[in-house]
């Protein structure tokens, strides 16, 4: 048996998946995962700092079914990284045949990663949000350029606030949206840019209450992206609903795990499951009214999902790739 793998480097990633590509993937692996037909074990986490190395990184498995893709994310923070000119967050998606193991490509995944992270509130937006005519982001990083890109193909928006400690950050985000149908306003504090917004999205490393419930309008949606505490506990307590992608690893993560660990949330207290409503298992907003509180975790399935489409889509295209021998 042919044992002939491709290495697919980011260039060709870009080349063959879109944005357009990585929300609708995601979309139906999400549906996938509530109907059932994805495996997909926790996460398992590499400290490395104990041992003098100054990282670490997840193991994030899956196998999607309608693909037929097996594999595996690697991805980790490396503080060192700047220092060399890469960025902190480094992902690799490995593939192999499901009924084989043979290897059959290793993906660069930092496009993959990135656009994929911007795919989740996008598609969140839409299923949860009663308005999107004004949107606040809370840090204005990589990672909230690729929400607003993914955003601006799934939701019609009107106004843009941003609020980062960095003015010169504002700058360069509003710089990558050149020909945005949307106006930009540089906000002096997160007050200001979450009153009256329709959704209000933070993406930093924060480990601070960043939003504070009295500043969120009824019916508005509020979605958290890092891994620490980026709102006031009253954003969750007194949401009228709490929503996210991935039940389990919420508990583990952001706001939601300290309130865990508190014993004011469980398994039980989430009223909105993404997947289970793409399956038709379950119901998004059901009241304009209301405030929704949205975690969004983020797992290694979409990341395989997209690597594997990338796959088919090379195949498909018919182009030459070099393959390299594993047996030699």
């Amino acid at each position: 048996m042919e044992q002939k793998a491709l290495i697919i480097g980011e260039e060709t990633v870009r080349k063959y998946l879109s944005a357009e590509d990585v929300i609708d993937i995601c979309e139906k692996t999400w549906r996938w995962y509530g109907e059932g037909n994805v495996v997909m074990p926790n996460k398992i986490t590499t400290d490395m700092s104990g041992l003098g190395v100054d990282g670490w990184f997840n193991s994030m498995p899956a196998y999607i079914a309608p693909l037929d893709a097996a594999g595996l994310k690697l991805v980790g923070g490396y503080n060192g990284n700047r220092a060399l000119g890469l960025p902190f967050i480094k992902a690799n998606v490995i593939l192999t045949d499901p009924r084989t193991g043979v290897l059959q490509a290793l993906v660069s995944g930092d496009y993959i990663n990135d656009m994929r992270t911007g795919a989740q509130p996008a598609i969140m937006t839409r299923l949860l949000a009663a308005s999107t005519d004004v949107v606040c982001f809370i840090g204005t990083g990589l990672m909230a350029y690729y929400s607003l890109l993914c955003m601006s193909k799934t939701v019609d928006i009107r106004e843009v606030r941003l609020c980062d400690v960095s003015e010169e950050a504002k700058d360069r985000f509003i710089a990558r949206f050149p020909d945005a149908p949307f106006r930009f306003v540089k906000c002096a504090t997160n007050e200001e840019g979450c009153r009256g917004a329709d959704v209000i999205i933070t993406v930093t490393n924060a480990n601070a209450d960043l939003v504070e419930e009295p500043w969120v309008k009824e019916g508005g949606l509020v979605m958290t992206m890092g891994s620490f505490r980026e709102t006031s506990f009253d954003v969750v307590r007194k949401a009228d609903k709490i929503a996210t992608d991935q039940v389990g690893q919420s508990l583990h993560r952001g706001n939601v795990k300290e309130l865990a660990e508190m014993g004011e949330i469980d398994e039980n207290s989430f009223d909105i499951v993404i997947p289970d409503v793409l399956a038709g298992k379950a119901v998004a907003r059901t009241n304009p009214k209301h405030r929704i509180y949205a975690q969004i975790i983020g797992t290694g399935m979409l990341d395989v999902a997209c690597a594997g489409l990338l796959l088919q889509k090379i195949k498909e295209s018919g182009e030459q790739f070099f393959r390299f021998d594993m047996t030699k």
